[in-house]
């Protein structure tokens, strides 16, 4: 008898163990997949940390003038994306997605940051600027002690956007 008992607890902590495993898989499933790809690699370097519901893109610059896009190819965009530009000023920042593209800034001196401006293209490809109704279009922008997080507007996670790319010029040379 009590080898009918070691064998039915042996099947009972080998179903066990196969149900964590698969519940490890699943999890893992879920998590996204993102692909980074910076416009100029040879200047910079970009990595990306992903946590339950936030991706993290730290970026790395060596000449302020730059650009990366980042497509989704698997599972769904996190509630929240920042981007970590390590750059000295941000005098331009233009977020592009969809057919969207939002252009704003930092200024680097006493005077006023730039406006937010909204640019929308149309089937065709004409691009008009669209006023900015809400702040829903509004990236978070803070600066840090080594450059500035960037996190994108609310209204990228509205639709289902496949990427984004960012550009940003840290100086007007």
């Amino acid at each position: 008898m009590s080898t009918i008992i070691t064998r039915k607890l042996r099947i009972i902590m080998a179903s066990m163990m196969l149900m964590l495993l698969l519940a490890a898989c699943s999890a893992e499933a879920r998590q996204p997949m993102i692909d980074i790809i910076l416009d100029r690699p040879e200047v910079g370097s970009a990595t990306l940390t992903l946590s339950d519901d936030h991706a993290l893109i730290d970026v790395t610059d060596a000449h302020g003038i730059n650009g990366l896009t980042a497509t989704l190819t698997e599972g769904q965009w996190p509630e929240q994306v920042t981007i970590h530009l390590r750059l000295k000023g941000l005098e331009r920042l233009e977020i592009h997605y969809g057919p969207y593209t939002i252009a704003t800034g930092k200024s680097s001196n006493d005077s006023p940051d730039p406006p937010l401006i909204l640019y929308v293209a149309d089937e065709d490809g004409k691009v008009t600027q669209a006023p900015v109704s809400s702040s829903i279009y509004f990236p978070d922008i803070s600066r840090t002690d080594d450059g500035f997080n960037v996190t994108l507007p609310p209204h990228f996670f509205q639709e289902q956007h496949p990427a984004f790319s960012v550009h940003w010029i840290d100086f007007y040379r």
